[in-house]
């Protein structure tokens, strides 16, 4: 059997790496973020989250905040409703027809008010407005 320890294939003495002993210095508490431990976790991210990671300082801590942000409640799923752009374009052209009612009615109005109280001529004005709004 061969004198060398298991992990120290090829060396014939193991050695510490410096960082090891920084980290041992720093203790436990440089693993701490606020009163909760820090964890490391690999994970498998799309090409773009890693760009986007990639532009802030701390990819750590904007995972974080995000991850509170929909705790709170401040990022919520978007759901999507079926047809929603055809619904949208047929509100527009509703809005339109309803704008267009409403110009006719002012000006009907318009034309009423210097009219005489007396005889049916402005009551036939009314009617005709509110014919349009029908």
């Amino acid at each position: 059997m061969s004198k060398l320890k298991r992990g120290t294939i090829g060396k014939e003495k193991r050695t510490l790496h410096p960082n090891s002993k920084e980290n041992l210095r720093l203790g436990p508490s440089s693993l701490m973020q606020g009163k909760k431990p820090k964890v490391r976790h690999n994970f498998t991210l799309f090409e773009e989250t890693v760009k986007w990671l990639q532009k802030h300082k701390s990819a750590s801590a904007k995972i974080d905040e995000v991850v509170r942000q929909i705790r709170e409640g401040h990022l919520v799923a978007v759901q999507e409703v079926p047809n929603t752009f055809e619904k949208i374009a047929d509100l527009q052209k509703e809005l339109k027809q309803i704008r267009g009612k409403l110009k006719k009615v002012v000006k009907l109005l318009d034309e009423a008010l210097p009219l005489p109280a007396k005889g049916g001529v402005i009551k036939d004005k009314i009617k005709e407005a509110l014919a349009v709004l029908n």
